[in-house]
Parts: C-alpha cells; structure tokens; sequence
C-alpha cells in the first residue's frame, strides 16, 4: 500500500470535466491524468489539465484491463478521486434504482485493490443518504474497510468554505493510515458568505464575452415575458437568484439554468461557473449545453481543495493530538484505573450528583443551547431562567425565528443577553446548513459558529450518548493532580487531555460517567481546598503525595 506523502498524486475516475482534480491541483497535488465516457467533458479536462493523461473510457474497462495496462498512470498515483455518476441517487436525476451507474462503485473498489493508494476520496450527491439508496454508500464503505481503509463520510456545504452557492455533495474519504474523521477534523470552514453579487463581480450583465463562454441565451417573447415576471422562489432550474445571497444548487434540469438576478435571461455558462468556484482561465469545452451540464455537475473546486488541504494535514494533526501531555498520560493508562474511574463516577453521580433540569433530557438542540448557556455561567443561577428559555427555542426552528427582545429579557436575568443573538444565530445556521438538526460528528459539530471542544464533546455524550470526554477547568484540575503532570492551559492540551480520557469513558452509561466525574471534581477535588480527606480515589492519586 502506497505510503502518504507530501505530495499528492492523483488519477481522477469518473472525472466529469476535472472539477475534482482542479481542487486537488490548487491544493499542490499533482494531477496524473483521469477517464470518462462523456467526451466534452475529457476535453475540458484535458485544456485544464494538459499534463495529465485523459482517456474516453469506462471505469468498468480500466478495472478489467488494469494488470494488462502496467504503463499506466494510475499505477503511479498515491490519491484515487471519484466523482461516480449521481444520477440513480440525485433529485434533479431519475433515482431509477436499477440504473447501472449506481453500481460502479464496485469498479473503484476493484482499481483501489490493485493500486493500493494511501488515500482515497469519492463525492456524490446527498440523496445517495437516502434509505432506498444507502445500500450503495454502505457498500462502498465496507469494501474500502476490506481493503484495510479507515473511512469517514460527511455532507460538505460549499457555502461554507468560500463558494457562492448554497450546494451539499457527500464526501468518502478512506485512508490507509491514521483515522480518516481526522481529514473532517482539518477542515478550514470560513466566516463569510460570498453572494451572488461578489461572484458576478466584473461580469457585464449586459454584454456578452464569448472567450469566457459568457454568452447569453435567446430567449423568445414570450419566455422573456415570464422570466420579468419571474420570482427567487420558483421551479428547480429556471428560479431567480437573489443578489445579496448564495445561490441555490445549481442543477442542469432541461439545460437550464437559474435566472439572472438583474436580468430576463437565464445565467450564462460563465457566471454559472463562478458560482461553482471555477476561475475565468477555467476553459469548457463543447457545445453550450453540453457546457451547462459540465458545470451543473461539477463538484465546486474550492471544496475539493478545502478536502486536499485537510487531508494534507491529518500528519500534523495527529502529532499535535498525540503530542507530549497525550504520551504522558498513556502511559498511567491501565484496566485497573478504567475500573476505579467507571465506579467512582457512576457511584458519585448516583449518590450525590446534582440535580439539573437539563440532565433529564436528551433532545439535541435544547442540550446545545444549554451548554452555550453555562458557559462561564453558575449550573444554579441558570436552573432559574433555564426552562423559559428552553420553551421559547425548542428547536432550531423556533430559535432562527424567535423575538430577541423576549429571549434576550429571560437571558439577561444570567447575565449573558448577548447570547440571545449567538443562539438565534445558531438555530439559523443548522436551519440552513444542517435542515435544522444537530450534527453528531465531533468535526460536524465544531463547525458550527460558537462550539468548541467543550461544548461539542458535551453534546455528543449528553445528547447522543456517544462515549466522549468534555474538557474544562475541572478536567484540567483533575487530570493534573490524579496524573501528576503540570499544564499550562492551552487549547493543544485540551484537545490531547480529552483523546486520553475519551479512552477511559465506558460505552454503557457514558452520560452518568461524565455527570458524574463533573460533579465529583466540583465537590471533591475543587480548586482550591480539594477534600482529599473524602475522595475514593486518593490511594491511587499522586496529589496528595506530591503536595
């Protein structure tokens, strides 16, 4: 199996006109080449890409022939892309089930067997999530695992990472070393949100520009009557885009695309391109709605690269969550510690621990917002307001529409009325990026704008009862005195005390474990006279020696 190196060296299967391999070449890599049956779309590869070697055939064939073919430059990659055909799966495509395009993914799984590269990296479209279609995903998911690949699938947004439009493609990464989560972990989400507007920037809206592919459609009469007329919200191919806004996903439904903010025409190939991330050199070749559908299909570059780049950083990334504070405490790891830590949280918790309103429940959002609530917040004072709160934002609905002069009134009360704003911007952002639920995934849940390792660890064990360790001042103490190892307080060691303690958490009855331990380094080992005097753990605790 190809060891990871620096330098990514990728052959692109099911290329499309390159997207893929565009994001990876801004990423540094180095593009070997890639297939397709669709020849327009190998040609605009091929313009982009002259380096690579670009051929018009089937996966089905190069899978068969691959040992025949020594010479060929899949064999030297080291990153296998795949952007199988979506079409079986797509809401904008038939989803005939029987369609045999949703099955090559056994053609990639046979290609990564021969070629063994150290990193692989599939995109399809969301509704490959869907229950009539998760059978293909799962599939392809256990065959990588077969081969000996840790894989993770997350839906990416593009909007999140600098591309104009509000468009979701389902990632597969499997990698051959370390834990593919790790990529998902070292992705670079960005604050801002480009509109329309910015994308557009420098394109005449009324002048055509034939080099650039920027040329407009001619519309008849009575069409350019309806298009005046037309308004944001409409069918799924011709609907207005909105200026100060994203753009909706962009789908080649009849070879159509949106309708121009300003204008009664539909976007041009170019100012659809750039709502995909491509730059202006990006040339497509091919007939114009041969072009359109090239660009609707194409995955957005600048979110293949924000996946190179992560992938990149996995190394780094694993030496700083493995790094010193990590090896120091390994080395105190042992069955008989896990033994004492289970039965003395869960006793604790049991016996003494705090009674909380929040504790009672499970539900996702209301445990969200109760973590950004305590957040240099007394558990007591909030128990005071927590249940007006909580009934005026339930779900993530209810927090993106609610009034903020009634939210901010109860909140104020702890203190925090800033924080009305922070969560009614949360219930917007899972609105529009999550459908309104909240992710489970540790990456998933730090992209989203106000979480950090503390707050994210807390939901996924709270919330969805996943063994996860939340680390704050508590832990710090605790772990610093048990262990004996100094810290100094900075968010690496953090990140490194939680990857050792998450080890140690049990599988059954997580919640009460953490609750517990909260409660019982509150009461017991507190900050400044901790009452050694009453801990069950202070025959194997090196504190009280070391004090």
């Amino acid at each position: 199996m190809t060891r990871p190196t620096s330098k990514l060296r990728c052959f692109d299967l099911c290329c499309g006109a390159g997207a893929l391999s565009e994001g990876f070449r801004r990423a540094g890599a180095e593009i070997l080449g890639g297939i397709d049956v669709d020849a327009d779309a190998l040609r605009t590869a091929r313009t982009n890409h002259a380096s690579g070697r670009w051929e018009q055939i089937p996966i089905e064939q190069l899978a068969k022939n691959l040992n025949q073919w020594r010479s060929h430059p899949v064999w030297e990659a080291n990153t296998i892309l795949a952007g199988l055909p979506c079409q079986g799966f797509s809401a904008a495509g038939n989803r005939d089930p029987d369609d045999p395009r949703n099955v090559l993914y056994r053609h990639l799984l046979k290609i990564v067997a021969k070629v063994r590269p150290s990193l692989v990296v599939a995109e399809n479209v969301p509704g490959i999530l869907a229950p009539p279609n998760r059978w293909a995903l799962s599939s392809l998911e256990r065959g990588l695992r077969r081969l000996g690949y840790d894989v993770a699938v997350r839906i990416l947004c593009s909007v999140l990472f600098g591309v104009p439009q509000l468009r979701k493609r389902v990632f597969v990464v499997g990698i051959s070393e370390g834990s593919a989560d790790w990529v998902f972990e070292c992705l670079r989400p960005k604050n801002d949100r480009v509109s329309v507007r910015a994308a557009f920037k420098g394109l005449p809206a009324t002048k055509e520009i034939a080099t650039l592919s920027h040329t407009f459609m001619n519309h008849g009469e009575r069409v350019r009557a309806k298009l005046v007329r037309m308004k944001p919200r409409g069918p799924i191919s011709y609907r207005r885009l909105v200026s100060n806004q994203p753009a909706p996903t962009l789908v080649a439904g009849h070879r159509a695309l949106p309708v121009h903010p300003k204008q009664p025409r539909s976007i041009t190939v170019r100012e659809a391109a750039r709502l995909q991330g491509f730059v202006d050199d990006y040339a497509f070749e091919g007939s114009r709605s041969s072009q359109i559908v090239q660009v609707a299909n194409a995955v957005p570059p600048p979110l293949a690269t924000t996946v190179a780049n992560a992938a990149l950083r996995t190394v780094p990334h694993r030496r700083r969550i493995f790094g010193p504070v990590f090896k120091q405490l390994a080395g105190h790891d042992s069955p008989e510690v896990r033994r004492r830590f289970t039965r003395t949280f869960i006793s604790f918790y049991d016996q003494d621990g705090r009674s909380f309103p929040w504790r009672a429940i499970t539900k996702p959002f209301p445990l969200l917002v109760t973590e950004i609530l305590l957040q240099r917040t007394n558990g007591e004072l909030a128990c005071r307001e927590w249940q007006k709160i909580i009934r005026l934002v339930p779900t993530a609905h209810a927090a993106a529409n609610v009034d903020l002069r009634s939210l901010g009134s109860c909140i104020a009360r702890l203190g925090i009325r800033s924080r009305a704003a922070t969560i009614k911007r949360l219930g917007a952002w899972l609105l529009e990026i999550q459908k309104g639920r909240v992710p489970w995934h540790f990456d998933e849940l730090l992209q989203i704008p106000g979480v950090g390792l503390y707050i994210a660890s807390a939901v996924r064990v709270f919330a969805y009862g996943i063994p996860d360790f939340p680390v704050d001042s508590n832990a710090f103490r605790f772990v610093s005195r048990f262990f004996n190892v100094p810290f100094v307080g900075k968010k690496s060691e953090a990140r490194q005390i939680r990857e050792f303690m998450v080890r140690l958490v049990p599988a059954k009855r997580c919640r009460e474990y953490v609750y517990g331990f909260l409660d019982f380094a509150a009461a017991i080992c507190g900050p400044r006279k901790p009452s050694c005097d009453r801990c069950s753990l202070r025959s194997e605790c090196r504190y009280p020696r070391s004090a």
